[in-house]
């Protein structure tokens, strides 16, 4: 279309140059015509005055006689412009003096002309004046007259020919000129479906198969051209590749904004960091993507004056996260944001500290009342007998607390991963009697009575020593927690190829906002009670890390004042059939 265009625009010029040509050629034609007329005037009003002798009566008959056979008119004046005579109205003695060719005569001109409309004759007409002089002073003026359509007309079949010739040499030129444009504009023909190729398809080589002397080496080099800028985009491609790929895969978030406040950028990272379920479309208003507001205001604090900003903010939400956000420039002005969750970090710094309040605490107590007991023995409180009976069985009491808390610190502290530990038949209705008979006196202070759900014998196949730990932790702990009174119910069955054990209480209960809390070690929802009764606040840890050793799940459902229900799923490898060959263990 383009190209059509062009042509066309050429060819418009073209025409409108060869029609001004023509008309500058007609134009000096007609003014040849003209002049050759007005020699030919001239010359016939010379010979009339010769035949005439320059007599006026002579020159009047003779005039007459002439323009009957033809269309010329013949006017005689005299030295003031007066007309003497007129071939075409005798009766005509009005003054000419003012006529061009009048005028030009009396201003002593050899001759004059001009070429007008007649006011009588109502056509065009050339008229010719010369003088008439006697002694060399003008005594008369003689002026012929004759229409140029007859003229014209006789040179018209010249003036065609012109014409003709004028045509076919103006479309050889044309020829020429279109002949000479396509020759110039032919390499651009060839290389710009090439060049448009090249930006369309970059990973594409496109290649000019045509050898002309002339453009050969402009050919070659644009195959280089294209050869190279195919390899280029595919490196590019390649490596761009290879950064979201990378930057899909990295764990911190990354998201890149323009100057425009355009989002460029957001890696799945970012994306799970500010809670999105589908990847947004980009590039898009990062104010429509992102819509934590102190995000955005940490955006908007960043300018050129700080070219690397760093703040630690916490998102709002139901999953509130906190980031380390740094934000810093980027490639004209477009900023570059890096976010670290801490949400965990924070998480396990916390408990930490809480570990650490926890565990000091928990070595404090017993062993502040050993010293205590001790020193008040040693000052002479051991001569009583009733009063060491009763602090010796104090001080054993703390020392027996004192090394079950170092015995679950040790056990939560093992590598369970470096023990190997080999799967072995259990009877384990008879393990669940063996751990409930262990806590015989608690259970008889406290009159609780227990309730087993399940049948019996239940062989399974597992590791005995982590499901023993998993039992005793949690008989333990519905036995510290139970109402005196209350009935504990231990249920078990087979569900999916699953062991579904449940241990349920009527103890205090457990708020809703402490349930999620209350598998971290030493975290305890009524810590001055358990104190008292002796627990040490790392069974439920221990029952979670077992559980979790041997591919099973944990729950609890609790309600306050009501009672808690502990659930425990853990896959059956293979239901064990009672071989007599081989011992089946229960504790």
């Amino acid at each position: 279309m383009k190209k059509r265009y062009g042509y066309g625009l050429w060819s418009i010029g073209l025409l409108l140059i060869f029609f001004l040509c023509w008309q500058v050629l007609s134009s000096f034609y007609r003014q040849q015509v003209i002049a050759q007329q007005v020699a030919f005037l001239q010359e016939k009003a010379t010979v009339f005055l010769n035949l005439s002798d320059n007599q006026t009566a002579a020159l009047e008959q003779f005039a007459d006689t002439y323009v009957e056979d033809s269309n010329s008119r013949i006017t005689l004046l005299d030295d003031q412009g007066q007309i003497i005579f007129d071939t075409y109205d005798h009766t005509l003695h009005e003054n000419r003096s003012n006529r061009p060719e009048v005028q030009a005569v009396l201003r002593g001109s050899s001759v004059g002309q001009s070429l007008r409309e007649s006011d009588t004759l109502h056509e065009e007409l050339l008229y010719v004046a010369i003088p008439i002089k006697e002694d060399g002073n003008l005594t008369q003026i003689l002026r012929i007259a004759e229409p140029t359509a007859a003229f014209f007309a006789k040179n018209q079949g010249i003036k065609q020919s012109i014409l003709i010739v004028y045509l076919v040499f103006c479309f050889l030129i044309s020829l020429l000129i279109f002949h000479t444009l396509r020759q110039r504009n032919r390499p651009i023909q060839t290389i710009l479906p090439v060049v448009k190729k090249m930006i369309t398809s970059p990973d594409q080589q496109a290649i000019i198969m045509q050898e002309t002397p002339e453009h050969d080496e402009l050919y070659q080099l644009i195959n280089q051209l294209s050869e190279q800028m195919s390899q280029t985009y595919r490196a590019y491609a390649a490596s761009e590749q290879q950064l979201y790929g990378l930057l899909s895969e990295l764990m911190i978030g990354v998201f890149i904004i323009n100057e425009e406040n355009q989002l460029l950028l957001l890696n799945p990272t970012m994306q799970e960091q500010l809670g999105m379920e589908t990847a947004p479309t980009l590039p898009q208003p990062f104010t429509e993507v992102i819509h934590d507001t102190q995000l955005i205001q940490l955006i908007y604090q960043f300018n050129d004056e700080t070219p690397i900003f760093h703040a630690e903010t916490t998102l709002s939400g139901e999953r509130s996260k906190v980031l380390d956000v740094t934000l810093r420039s980027f490639q004209e002005n477009q900023l570059i944001g890096i976010s670290y969750d801490l949400t965990r970090i924070r998480q396990l710094e916390k408990m930490q500290k809480d570990f650490v309040g926890n565990v000091s605490h928990e070595l404090k107590t017993p062993v502040t009342s050993l010293i205590g007991f001790t020193e008040t023995l040693l000052d002479g409180a051991k001569e009583d007998p009733e009063t060491l009976q009763t602090f010796l069985e104090i001080i054993q009491k703390d020392a027996y607390r004192l090394k079950n808390l170092i015995q679950d610190i040790i056990q939560l502290s093992q590598d369970s991963d470096s023990f190997q530990y080999v799967d072995q038949p259990i009877n384990f209705s008879e393990l669940l009697q063996q751990v409930v008979q262990t806590y015989g006196p608690a259970t008889a202070k406290k009159q609780l009575t227990f309730q087993f759900e399940g049948p019996e014998p239940f062989i399974l196949s597992t590791k005995k020593e982590l499901l023993q730990p998993i039992v005793k932790n949690l008989v333990e702990n519905a036995v510290t927690y139970s109402k005196p009174g209350g009935v504990i119910t231990l249920s078990y069955s087979e569900q999916d190829d699953q062991l579904l054990f449940q241990v349920q209480d009527q103890g205090i209960g457990i708020d809703e906002e402490d349930q999620e809390r209350i598998f971290e070690r030493f975290y305890r929802v009524d810590k001055a009670r358990a104190r008292n009764s002796g627990g040490t606040g790392l069974g439920l840890a221990i029952v979670k890390d077992y559980t979790k050793l041997l591919g099973g799940s944990i729950k609890v459902d609790s309600f306050p004042k009501i009672g808690s229900t502990f659930t425990v799923t853990l896959p059956l490898h293979k239901k064990m059939i009672i071989d007599k060959k081989q011992p089946i263990t229960g504790e």
